[in-house]
């Protein structure tokens, strides 16, 4: 068999495989409002989350002074208590599952508010 005719054949596959379609490697940057983060990280650092938020039980949380500065949650009661946002959780014990962390209902004090599942990240 002549040399020429395998090296061709050999460079249209080096050539075809280096065109294809490559996975692009998860960025880990600081999350915003929703996304899971690990509590005591430093803003802006990628465990943590962006500057004006706080990574509370989990996941990125808002900062606030009143109700007004937490953004909505569809369906859900998002409320500004001792200057951090928190989503209630609803009559059975629900939380959003919109966000980018999973939320499960847990207890903080005398109330049911949503926090991200153990070993979120």
């Amino acid at each position: 068999m002549n040399a020429r005719a395998l090296i061709v054949p050999v460079l249209l596959l080096l050539v075809a495989d280096s065109v294809g379609c490559k996975d692009e490697p998860t960025v880990n940057t600081p999350g915003e409002f929703g996304d899971p983060c690990i509590p005591g990280e430093n803003d802006d650092t990628p465990d943590g989350c962006v500057a004006g938020m706080e990574c509370y039980v989990g996941y990125c949380e808002e900062k606030c002074t009143e109700d007004i500065d937490c953004q909505a949650v569809e369906g859900w009661n998002h409320v500004c208590v001792a200057g951090l946002c928190h989503i209630s959780c609803d009559g059975d014990t629900g939380c959003p599952e919109t966000l980018g962390a999973s939320l499960v209902c847990g207890v903080i004090g005398t109330s049911r508010w949503c926090e991200a599942k153990d070993d979120e990240l």
